[in-house]
Parts: structure tokens; C-alpha cells; sequence
């Protein structure tokens, strides 16, 4: 392909233009893709959310860090490439375009990747031992934590007594969240 010259016919854009043009209309396409990847990734994170008494401290310290970091680099992901997509002024030169465009891209991922493992914090195990237990037996029911246990008998803490539950007399145990 030659160079474009005043000669060309009219209907012949510039190599230039017409790059600039595709390159715009490909960032405007990634743009939508950015946009709908990063309202799942938020719609995710509100429907999974914790109400802050179930895990640790520290870990709900660097979920919340790894989420703000998230945040940062998917605003200048975007702003990338918006910058492609919507050029101020002039089309910049597809090269430099085209590397806005992939580093814009590329922080999106990073982004998303960094969204996961912040909300991989809600899978952090629970500790069962803190979870009380409902014991119903022949005689009836009673619900309170596990203090100990040993070859056919378990004791509950029951409001502050210790009760202690013979398993030959056990009809179910299960544990539940609150008694």
C-alpha cells in the first residue's frame, strides 16, 4: 500500500484515518466489555458480602485493600482506553493508540483478578466450634456449646449450666446458628 496523496481518489480515507478509525471503534467495543465486566464483578461483591463479624480482622483488612487497589487500576484501565475510544482532539498515532488500548485491557483483568481474590475472603473457613448445637433426646431438647465430650456422653454449656447428655438417650444433634 502506497502513501495517500491529494491525487487518491475521495472515497480513499488515509492509512492513518482509517487505522484510527478501527482502533477507535475496537476501544469503544473493549470499553462496553470493561463496563459489564466490572459491574458483575461489583454486583458479586454486593450480593456475597459479609457483615464484618465472620472473618478475622486482618483478612477483612486486605480483602479492603485488595478492592480499593482494584478500584485504582480499573479507573486508569478504563480511562485508557476511553482515551482510545473517544480521542481528545487529533487521533494520537495508531501506535500509541494501539498501546493505550492494550495496557487498558490488560489492567481490566488485573482488576477483575484482584476483585476475585479480595471477595475469596468470604470463603475463608468457619470455625465450627463456636457454632452451638440443638441436642434432642427422649426426655427433650436443649441447645448450647460443646464444653466436652468422651465415649458415649457430650457436656453443653446451657445458659451458663453445664448439662451433660448420655448418647444412648440422643435422638438428633445438629448444630445451628443461634439457640
Amino acid at each position: 500500500m502506497g502513501a495517500w496523496t491529494m491525487a487518491d481518489p475521495p472515497e480513499q480515507e488515509p492509512p492513518h484515518f482509517a487505522a484510527a478509525d478501527e482502533l477507535s471503534a475496537s476501544a469503544r467495543e473493549w470499553h462496553k466489555l470493561q463496563l459489564a465486566a466490572l459491574a458483575f464483578v461489583g454486583l458479586c461483591g454486593v450480593l456475597t458480602g459479609d457483615n464484618g463479624t465472620r472473618l478475622p480482622m486482618w483478612l477483612q483488612s486486605v480483602a479492603g485493600v485488595l478492592a480499593l487497589l482494584a478500584l485504582a487500576v480499573a479507573a486508569i484501565g478504563v480511562l485508557l482506553v476511553v482515551l482510545v475510544a473517544w480521542p481528545l482532539g487529533a487521533p494520537a498515532d495508531p501506535t500509541t493508540g494501539a498501546r493505550r488500548l492494550r495496557t487498558g485491557v490488560i489492567l481490566t483483568g488485573v482488576a477483575v483478578g484482584l476483585t476475585a481474590f479480595s471477595a475469596s475472603s468470604n470463603w475463608w473457613p468457619q470455625s465450627s466450634a463456636d457454632r452451638p448445637v440443638q441436642v434432642s433426646t427422649s426426655s427433650g431438647t436443649a441447645c448450647g456449646q460443646v464444653v466436652d465430650s468422651a465415649a458415649g456422653w457430650i457436656d453443653l454449656d446451657v445458659r451458663g449450666t453445664v448439662v451433660r447428655v448420655d448418647l444412648v438417650d440422643l435422638v438428633s444433634l445438629r448444630p445451628t446458628e443461634s439457640c
